[in-house]
């Protein structure tokens, strides 16, 4: 395995790690509060995320490109509701796998969007870590497997993603994580009632308990997407995406100690091609590549 030493590097892999957890958590509190009520707590408990960041290191995360920030969040947080909605209808690792093709996704429109080639070597990487996403969610009848509305919606999610990440992508020097931040979590806090009142689901957010567990959880999530984000100034999207598939491993972990979902030989091995795929193909910054941006 390379010798793995550069920030991008970490900054993506904590990401999965911390979404793994916060994936487990959404799908325990789905019976307290709707998928919107999650939604207003994590948009507010970004807000305050960014806003102390932003003291800290002396940035204002809506100085630059406030139209195009908007449109990113926009996208980001439209891709909350789809997967956050999925989580609660399918098995986690299902719809965390489905969720993980955004790296296949962003290939393409990072081709077309910012013009960013990718070399052999790093394409391998990506049709392993597709191939391992492929194998843990096909349908089999004996593990329970079939395809329902949530998985249509976790695609869905995993395709604005993408879009929203690649368009990231393109604020480049001026991307340090928390502009995206900041105007997802706004357009999380001001989108969620009207939402919640449109759909006629509420919130779900009837005790302070509720909305101490749900604030937390709020709070982990935007970290984990915080955390992803400021990998982007250092990797392109499919790298991030890539590395990001380990959080399948972690939902599958989850899915099988606290959900009691099926999993088999035939999810190891999946998994075991996503790790492959994170780690195998990680090439440290410093050692170019043919087709990378410089």
């Amino acid at each position: 395995m390379p010798k793995i030493a550069n920030l991008g590097f970490w900054l993506a892999l904590a990401s999965p790690v911390a979404f793994s957890f916060f994936n487990a958590g959404v799908r325990l509190i789905s019976q307290e509060m709707t998928v919107f009520g999650l939604l207003l707590l994590r948009g507010w408990t970004g807000l305050l995320l960014v806003c102390l960041a932003s003291l800290v290191l002396k940035k204002r995360p809506w100085a630059k490109n406030p139209l195009f920030l908007c449109l990113i969040g926009f996208l980001g947080a439209l891709s909350t509701v789809l997967t956050t909605s999925a989580f609660t209808m399918i098995p986690l690792y299902q719809a965390v796998v489905i969720l993980y093709l955004y790296p296949s996704q962003s290939v393409i429109l990072s081709a077309m969007i910012n013009r960013e080639g990718i070399s052999l070597r790093d394409l391998l990487g990506l049709l392993v870590a597709f191939a391992g996403c492929l194998i843990l969610v096909w349908p089999s009848e004996s593990a329970g497997l079939s395809f329902q509305l949530g998985h249509l919606l976790a695609f869905l999610g995993g395709a604005v993603y993408a879009l929203s990440i690649v368009l990231t992508r393109r604020l480049k020097v001026f991307n340090s994580g928390l502009e995206p931040i900041f105007f997802y979590s706004l357009f999380a806090a001001l989108s969620a009632l009207p939402l919640a009142l449109l759909t006629g689901q509420g919130l779900g957010l009837d005790s302070a308990g509720e909305l101490v567990r749900g604030s937390l959880l709020g709070l982990l999530g935007s970290t984990a997407q915080l955390l992803a984000y400021a990998a982007l100034r250092f990797l392109p999207p499919y790298k991030v995406g890539v590395i990001g598939t380990l959080e399948i491993l972690g939902s599958a972990l989850f899915s099988l100690i606290f959900f009691g979902d099926k999993l088999g030989l035939r999810s190891l091995i999946g998994g075991l091609l996503i790790i492959y795929a994170a780690f195998g193909f990680h090439q440290p910054q410093g050692q170019k590549k043919s087709g990378q941006p410089s």
